[in-house]
């Protein structure tokens, strides 16, 4: 099925309408379970005629479901590289599902909420996606998708769980994660030692486009490292607290920068919104700083308020 690039860019997204608790600060919530075949090879050791084979069942066990049925099914190559593109910075799929190959699919559903990928690392991930802090409803919403899938026999260990390509995703498959804008704590150069806090609990700081990636524009991705020996609830919980934990941790930070560079503060702020508002070309790399500044300032009340969903379109739109 070809699937254009307009097609694609131009359809909705839940979370880029800035709902949810939280939503100025917490970009999205994301949960995503990670699931093989039963009697199948992972992806990566598979040949040609397995991976299509495993991708047939996935495809028809979607196609069985009624309220699946709406969904968009497509082969990652048959799309063009600008749909791939776009897929990726909608976070419909991920960058390694993006390359392709043999049975490599996914199929996502009219708002952008729920992406099924078809032989990324595992040979499902489901993943739900919604804006602000929505983890809890995010693995509702995910976990349901498991259970109409659940005719696919998964692959399932007694002792250790589900079993994935990836030894830290054995247990639950679960890999709940946010995306967390801050400006303050990047420009205080707090990120480091965070990421250490976090590492120590089980947690991972990554940047927008998960691991691998960098971190323009002050956005990070905080998610468990591990799923084995924990409960879904558990995961999600500690994922929920450390974002919420963050978020105090930014709002002090900003106070502290406000208190200590007032005047400095807002030159760069307003410089910002001039640049954005005036410019006629900006790398994109440039903008995602610029934006970060613009949103930050917005809600310190230093510019006037900008609408969140504006500042999620113009993130992606730029990318």
């Amino acid at each position: 099925m070809k699937i254009g690039a307009r097609e694609i860019a131009d359809s909705p997204l839940e979370w880029v309408g800035g709902k949810g608790e939280y939503s100025g600060m917490i970009l999205s919530s994301r949960v995503r379970l990670a699931r093989n075949l039963k009697g199948h090879v992972f992806p990566w050791r598979a040949g040609k005629e397995e991976l299509a084979d495993c991708a047939q069942r996935v495809r028809s066990a979607i196609r069985s479901e009624d309220s699946l049925r709406p969904f968009t099914l497509f082969e990652v190559d048959a799309l063009e590289p600008l749909s791939r593109g776009v897929l990726i910075e909608k976070h419909l799929i991920s960058p390694a599902l993006a390359r392709g190959g043999p049975g490599s699919g996914a199929a996502v559903d009219g708002l952008g909420v729920v992406s099924i990928m078809i032989n990324e690392e595992d040979h499902v991930r489901i993943q739900a996606i919604l804006g602000g802090m929505s983890i809890h409803e995010a693995g509702r919403i995910a976990r349901r998708m498991d259970e109409l899938l659940e005719k696919l026999d998964y692959a399932f260990d007694n002792r250790y769980g589900f079993l994935t390509a990836c030894p830290t995703n054995v247990g639950t498959g679960l890999r709940a994660s946010v995306m967390i804008h801050l400006p303050a704590l990047t420009r205080l150069r707090r990120i480091g030692k965070l990421a250490v806090d976090c590492g120590k609990i089980g947690l991972t700081v990554r940047g927008m486009f998960g691991e691998g990636s960098d971190s323009p524009g002050s956005l990070y991705q905080i998610s468990n490292q591990v799923t084995l020996g924990q409960t879904e609830d558990e995961l999600v919980e500690k994922v929920s607290g450390a974002a919420l934990g963050l978020v105090r941790q930014e709002e002090t930070a900003r106070g502290r920068i406000l208190a200590e560079r007032g005047p400095g503060l807002e030159d760069k702020v307003w410089r910002a919104w001039g640049l954005l508002t005036f410019s006629r070309v900006i790398e994109a790399r440039e903008a995602l700083e610029l934006l970060s500044l613009v949103r930050m300032g917005s809600e310190m009340g230093i510019l006037p308020e900008v609408k969140v969903a504006t500042l999620n379109a113009l993130l992606l739109d730029i990318q």
